[in-house]
């Protein structure tokens, strides 16, 4: 029988479900990388308290799901009956009246929650939004690189990482203001995530992110409409999956869209393999449905 498990703190969460996640790391980076990040934050991702919910059978971790303030729901793949799974889960967000904007996860997972969703909660529908790829790494095909070098982007690079922060979220389909994009760009520069590919002066960048027990994601690969079909994006991909890989990482993942043939061509050719498919949804909400509670 499915139990739905809440948790104050992201260590919690961490014992309970890592060694079901890491079962399938680099699809879970995402719902790895959010606990980890909690775990030594717990304002990480906001001052109001996350939702970290355990899915459990019979006392054994069978799923996660977790949700930060104002962003959508995360789903791990689940061990057990999709329907099992999710009709207790949304049961427990109803009842603790959980507002849920969205929902990611892997595919057969987000698509059963939506649809339930939908029918549990008056006047809300759901909007398909994005399909994209998980893909894993562990070691980099040879490939030409463009001419220029990879390089930490430092505070001078500041106005220019916080223009193409606030492009790529436009480009994604997730706006920012520029004031908080200039934010981001600093958090980024500060942690040493941010690497900009130089040719005589920026043209492409990419960020680390959500690191796990074994492994690293690379986002935000982002280059200006004026330096495209340069192979810039591949050559900084490529050379921060290279340096990631030899500073003891067992493997680097990232997510793509599907429906974008570009950047996939980019990351098979350097080597990444695909390793699950995952699929995002956004939840409208009728005026007088009120997005957290369900009838």
């Amino acid at each position: 029988m499915i139990e739905i498990l809440s948790h104050d703190r992201a260590e919690d969460l961490i014992s309970n479900t890592a060694a079901y996640l890491e079962t399938r790391e680099s699809e879970h980076n995402l719902p790895l990388g959010l606990m980890y990040g909690l775990a030594g934050n717990p304002q990480r991702y906001g001052v109001e308290p996350p939702v970290m919910l355990s899915v459990m059978d019979r006392g054994r971790a069978v799923g996660m799901a977790i949700l930060t303030h104002g962003r959508k729901l995360i789903l791990s793949r689940f061990e057990a009956k999709t329907e099992d799974a999710v009709i207790p889960l949304v049961r427990h967000l109803h009842i603790n009246e959980v507002s849920v904007p969205g929902v990611v996860g892997p595919e057969d997972e987000a698509r059963v929650f939506s649809d339930f969703w939908v029918e549990a909660v008056s006047g809300a529908s759901s909007r398909l939004t994005m399909r994209m790829r998980a893909f894993e790494i562990r070691e980099a095909a040879g490939v030409p690189l463009s001419a220029g070098t990879m390089r930490l982007a430092s505070m001078d690079d500041h106005a220019l990482m916080a223009r193409w922060t606030a492009e790529f979220s436009e480009q994604i389909g997730e706006p920012t203001d520029p004031e908080a994009a200039a934010v981001a760009a600093e958090r980024f520069i500060q942690t040493d995530q941010l690497y900009i590919w130089d040719s005589g002066g920026p043209v492409s960048m990419a960020k680390t992110s959500r690191s796990t027990r074994n492994g690293i994601s690379i986002n935000g690969v982002y280059t200006p409409a004026e330096h495209r079909n340069k192979g810039y994006a591949t050559s900084c991909v490529w050379s921060l999956t290279k340096k990631l890989l030899s500073d003891g990482y067992s493997f680097c993942s990232l997510f793509t869209d599907q429906l974008n043939p570009t950047s996939n061509s980019i990351y098979t050719n350097i080597g990444y393999r695909p390793v699950g498919d995952a699929l995002t949804y956004d939840f409208v909400y009728s005026a007088s449905s009120g997005s957290d509670e369900a009838t």
